[in-house]
């Protein structure tokens, strides 16, 4: 049986910072680093190797902590002793006996992590949980799991291997084309079939990752940076949030599919008339994942559940312009962007050096601090641009730059969080967006 799961309550979304439950957390890693000289050099390598920190990659902490104290926090308890925080991004903390203290990392694949940092993996390929011990220092262990699912907590699980197999397949071998309607009736399908095969927070942890796998076939940042968390066999344990754009004719099958994958609606954003854009952001609570979807909106539909189907409008905003020439984030175009956690300005130094930019920061705040990198520039094929010309979408002088230089695709997205702040800028996020129009993006550079 599942574990209880906490209600967030109505007021859920207005998102603030949680000093308190950070401080929790902190003391039990600064109290394992320490203790511990291999810690502290592991996390040096973080940062000089993949510009991130020890707490972006922390799936759980364990250390004799008191109910009181957690609770005091504002932890709540998820199972035999596990404890989250409802309202914060923050590690779970698993209460032990004993002095030792246990830093569990989550990485994409643990077979990956032990090739590099020692161990024997335990639990079944594609399972809810698996989980590798590296080594202990000084009564520290690392570890690091490959979390599917939080129903089993901390215990490694098993799977039907066949079945995960076949569900795997599902989503990698759909047609990933521009047809609207044969693309979302395929994905549709699909994830149905997935979520009989294996339940949803397996299927929905194999789209993701599928997806994950999709975008950066289509993002040189996307790539270079993998393949420095992979160098220390971490793959993309340090996600935020994924981001899908559609078009307003689409948004509807995009939602249903996420419904069907088990994700439940968060926070809605409406960037405003001038923006023309809005999102509905979600959550598997069963599987950890966030995803972030975006739509083109008129200035009225602020006032509506716009997540329940949108007609078709006369005009294209920067999400529709970007979905009319590249297809649907969930089809041929691929994610806009994935969001990784960040020592910020780490990263837009380390990528700099491989001649990899970045766009303005969008938020600059204390809690959150987020900028894109450059996109990528994707080529358009003619074809598509003959009647977006026509249709006064976009000029002609746009079309022919689209056409052999590209148009600004996709991105790799650099966050970094404190104060265990879970909600996102949704007063600034709309100028960023503004700037990512490939026709206003383009004109820059005419």
């Amino acid at each position: 049986m599942p574990w209880p799961t906490y209600a967030l309550g109505v007021d859920a979304y207005a998102w603030t910072v949680h000093p308190s439950a950070e401080a929790l957390v902190v003391s039990v890693l600064d109290d394992a680093l320490e203790k511990s000289p291999r810690l502290r050099a592991f996390a040096d390598d973080l940062r000089r190797a993949t510009s991130t920190r020890l707490l972006d990659w922390v799936d759980h902490l364990a250390a004799p902590l008191s109910a009181s104290a957690l609770a005091d926090a504002g932890f709540a308890c998820v199972g035999p002793g596990l404890h989250r925080h409802p309202r914060a991004q923050l590690p779970a903390l698993a209460a032990v006996d004993g002095p030792g203290l246990e830093v569990a990392l989550r990485v994409d694949d643990v077979r990956a992590f032990s090739a590099v940092h020692g161990g024997d993996p335990e639990g079944d390929d594609h399972s809810g949980l698996r989980a590798v011990r590296a080594w202990c220092d000084k009564e520290v262990t690392l570890k690091a799991v490959e979390r599917r699912s939080w129903v089993g907590g901390t215990t490694p699980a098993q799977v039907d291997v066949d079945a995960a197999d076949r569900a795997t397949a599902l989503w990698r071998d759909r047609p990933r084309g521009f047809d609207l309607e044969s693309g979302m009736t395929g994905a549709l399908e699909a994830a149905e079939q997935m979520v009989s095969l294996v339940g949803p927070d397996l299927a929905s942890s194999y789209a993701m990752s599928e997806e994950r796998a999709y975008w950066m076939t289509r993002n040189r940042a996307a790539r270079v940076q993998h393949e420095r968390q992979d160098a220390l066999g971490l793959g993309w344990g340090n996600q935020d949030h994924h981001t899908f754009r559609s078009s307003r004719e689409g948004f509807a099958d995009l939602l249903a599919v996420l419904a069907l994958f088990g994700f439940d609606k968060r926070e809605r954003f409406f960037a405003g008339a001038d923006a023309g854009w809005g999102a509905q952001v979600l959550e598997h609570a069963g599987a950890g994942i966030v995803v972030f979807a975006d739509v083109d909106l008129e200035p009225g539909e602020v006032d509506v559940d716009f997540t329940e189907g949108l007609e078709p409008s006369g005009r294209l905003g920067t999400v529709g312009t970007w979905c009319a020439l590249h297809g649907e984030s969930l089809l041929a175009a691929g994610m806009h962007h994935l969001e990784g956690q960040f020592d910020h300005a780490a990263l837009v130094a380390d990528l700099a050096r491989q001649g990899i930019g970045h766009m303005e920061p969008f938020s600059t705040m204390p809690h959150l601090w987020q900028a894109f990198t450059e996109p990528d520039l994707w080529p358009v094929d003619r074809e598509r641009l003959g009647p977006l010309v026509a249709a006064g979408h976009i000029s002609a002088e746009a079309a022919e730059r689209f056409a052999t230089v590209g148009a600004p695709g996709s991105h790799l997205e650099n966050l970094t969080r404190s104060g265990g702040f879970k909600g996102f800028n949704q007063h600034n996020v709309s100028t960023t967006i503004a700037a990512t129009d490939p026709r206003a993006y383009v004109a820059r550079r005419l």
